[in-house]
């Protein structure tokens, strides 16, 4: 017997097939990276997961009657969504899928990496060598200076800035990469239609000259709470390193360099000398493990960066006396 969707799909090529049951599983609401890994390697492909009965999805870990239902209802939707993969894109906005080459490979080893991720921009071709500069939306003018000097010297050294458009240490961080030509990376929590914060928008459109921006959302999101926490992991796996500049206790950017650690990719923290509540955060994560480094050690961070072999060694400055402060 020849299913619905086999009928649907019969003039189409496997890997069209496959990129739109992705796309059409990704607009189920509830369904995220993680649980659509989980539908894969319970059914085998995405195909089998539209042929399944109810029953055999509801009874999967962390999944429902509900949920078992918005997934196979979504199949009547499979010419709505192909009209919306072709609107994108005419705007411009380009959907990839991790077996896409152009899927970012670093991100792509992410365990909850996105299953479909779109991006706007004009870079020719994405490398590897990302770093991710991070930190409070409200920042003192020293970690500003701090910000825009580290993004300088990244971009001189080859690197690409990967930040989160956000206000503050984030949009310091992208324009300092583009003040000198180099190419940086914006991550957004929202759809590409609606950069957030609005005010940046411009700064958005500077970015896709010569880099790129991301989103995993295709359809309309706003900058929930949730986005804005998920957002931060596609920053920190992107890159191959995080730098926190300065942050709170309470910071999103606190999310970027946890997600960092869960990736088993390398934090680093600026060490501040004076302590107030603007670096809370930086201290709490030099204490759990985060390489601490001076305002005025930045050209130590890029040797470092460059020299990823010396990171596990390396403590860049840092005498006991001053660690024994962080105790406190």
């Amino acid at each position: 017997m020849v299913s619905a969707v086999d009928m649907s799909y019969s003039t189409e090529t496997d890997q069209e097939k496959h990129r739109e049951y992705l796309f059409a599983l990704a607009s189920v609401e509830g369904i995220g990276a993680v649980r659509l890994k989980r539908l894969l390697t319970r059914f085998g492909s995405a195909d089998r997961i539209f042929d399944a009965e109810l029953v055999e999805i509801a009874q999967l870990p962390h999944f429902n009657p509900i949920l078992a239902s918005r997934i196979l209802t979504v199949r009547n939707r499979f010419a709505e969504l192909r009209r919306k993969l072709e609107a994108l894109n005419n705007q411009g906005i380009e959907v990839i899928f991790p077996k896409d080459a152009e899927y970012p490979a670093l991100l792509r080893s992410v365990p909850d990496a996105p299953t479909v991720l779109c991006r706007i921009g004009e870079l020719s071709e994405m490398n590897e060598q990302c770093v991710a500069i991070v930190g409070s939306n409200r920042p003192t003018v020293d970690s500003i200076n701090v910000t825009l000097g580290l993004s300088i010297r990244l971009v001189e050294a080859g690197f690409t800035i990967v930040s989160g458009l956000a206000s503050g240490i984030d949009t310091n961080a992208h324009y300092g990469a583009l003040g000198v030509n180099g190419t940086t990376i914006g991550v957004v929590s929202t759809d590409l239609s609606s950069i957030y914060p609005p005010e940046n928008h411009e700064l958005a459109m500077k970015i896709c000259e010569t880099g790129y921006v991301f989103s995993e959302h295709p359809f309309p999101a706003s900058p929930t709470p949730a986005n804005l926490v998920l957002r931060n992991r596609i920053i920190s796996g992107l890159s191959k390193a995080t730098v926190v500049v300065e942050t709170s206790k309470e910071g999103g950017a606190m999310h970027t360099a946890r997600y960092a650690q869960l990736q088993d990719r390398p934090v680093l923290a600026c060490q501040w000398n004076s302590y107030n509540q603007h670096n809370e955060g930086t201290r709490q994560l030099i204490r759990s493990g985060a390489l601490p480094f001076l305002p005025d050690q930045l050209d130590t961070v890029v040797d470092i960066l460059t020299h990823p072999d010396r990171l596990q060694n390396h403590i860049i400055g840092t005498s006991i006396e001053q660690m024994t402060l962080f105790e406190h």
